[in-house]
């Protein structure tokens, strides 16, 4: 009792340091509605606004006339080249330009040279930017409120000079518009429902076709973790998941970290998470491993984590300390013998019925980036909703 009272109190602990006091939603269900100045951009699920590290993120897109649905302009322009990913810079007239740096995970005053904590994340193939950053070094503003008349709803409103309507009044003016947007959204999410895509074909023309049965829909979520002991496929599995628009947890040894610094910030770049692979012969020389992990994190994108993967024996003593131990409920270990198809139908076929949160862990390496593109269409064609890790770990 001692021991869960204790992994509790951490998990709070460490949810409200991540957090802040800002009001953040948690449901899966909750809805974000976006509006600049008198206007509400249409809703969509790949471009909705979201809450991470107690930051409030929103598609680069809004912020540019020719690129939001609104056609407000706010005085600002965005330039991003969706075939490189690699920065996104927005700049106005009065010489003010800001550019994130997908790689590298930095936010840079291109006139001044001054840098910002803040970073660019990549979902649903898109960038997304801090609002607060944006809106406080271009001199907007932004609000967040809860909507009384939508369950589980919130505007975010972003507006300039231009602005009429205090937020108050505006909300009970857009009343009409909100409810419309709700309908269009539910309508599209219908829509897609009842249309069977076309499965593209596998990668992999040597491996014998296999016949992908069905599925039973299924509501678990499902929670995805990587073990990576050294660099060898790493770059194409962030690949399949920024083309999945999926997340992971990433566990990387020290060693890994202080030698692929430019992965470590890809990861974290792109809004995935970074736990430490500290497997020692025992816990002295796992806390050491630990220590070490934490001192390259800290070094390379001034971050650090909680998150640690370690050995069965070890996982009480660390969370004594303050760790997260992850504990995952079934682990995949792909070989060359397997095809993509096979592997991927194996692990639905263990995953189906279940009604508690599973924790998958897959062993990284080339094998595992062969597999997971077909993983990830699989188990998304199968209705298992994939979830940010960390969430079920604090909740």
């Amino acid at each position: 009792m001692k021991k869960a009272t204790r992994r509790i109190f951490t998990a709070l602990l460490t949810l409200v340091l991540c957090l802040g006091v800002l009001p953040v939603p948690v449901s899966a269900a909750d809805l974000y509605f976006t509006a600049l100045n008198e206007r509400v951009e249409l809703l969509t699920s790949d471009s909705m606004p979201f809450w991470y590290g107690g930051t409030l993120y929103v598609p680069y897109s809004v912020f540019d006339k020719d690129l939001n649905t609104t056609q407000i302009d706010l005085g600002l322009n965005v330039s991003y080249n969706s075939r490189t990913r690699s920065t996104v810079t927005i700049y106005n007239l009065r010489q003010q330009m800001l550019t994130f740096d997908l790689n590298s995970g930095t936010c840079l005053d291109e006139l001044t040279g001054e840098t910002y904590a803040s970073r660019a994340i990549m979902r649903n193939g898109k960038p997304y930017l801090s609002v607060d950053m944006v809106c406080s070094f271009f001199g907007l503003n932004w609000s967040y409120t809860a909507l009384s008349s939508i369950p589980q709803g919130y505007l975010v409103r972003i507006t300039n000079s231009d602005v009429v309507l205090d937020d108050a009044t505006f909300i009970d003016a857009a009343g009409n518009t909100l409810n419309t947007r709700l309908q269009q959204y539910t309508q599209s999410l219908n829509s897609a429902a009842s249309t069977t895509p076309a499965q593209p074909a596998d990668p992999q023309p040597a491996e014998e076709p296999q016949p992908e049965e069905p599925i039973s829909p299924n509501d678990t979520p499902t929670y995805l973790a990587i073990l990576c002991q050294e660099a060898d496929g790493l770059s194409d599995m962030l690949d399949a998941l920024d083309d999945a628009g999926r997340y992971a947890l990433f566990f990387l040894t020290p060693q890994l970290m202080e030698t692929e610094g430019g992965l470590v910030r890809r990861i974290l770049g792109s809004g995935h998470l970074i736990g430490v692979l500290a497997q020692g012969e025992d816990l002295a020389q796992t806390s050491r491993l630990l220590e070490q992990g934490e001192l390259a994190l800290e070094e390379l994108a001034h971050t650090r984590t909680t998150l640690v993967y370690a050995p069965e024996s070890q996982r009480g003593a660390l969370e004594d300390e303050g760790w997260i131990c992850w504990e995952e409920t079934m682990l995949l270990s792909p070989d060359s013998e397997t095809g993509a198809s096979a592997f991927s139908s194996r692990v639905l076929t263990q995953l189906e019925g279940r009604e508690l949160s599973t924790y998958l862990t897959l062993e990284g390496g080339t094998d595992a980036a062969r597999v997971l593109p077909t993983l990830l269409r699989r188990l998304t064609s199968g209705h298992f909703i994939l979830g940010v890790p960390i969430e079920t770990r604090l909740s």
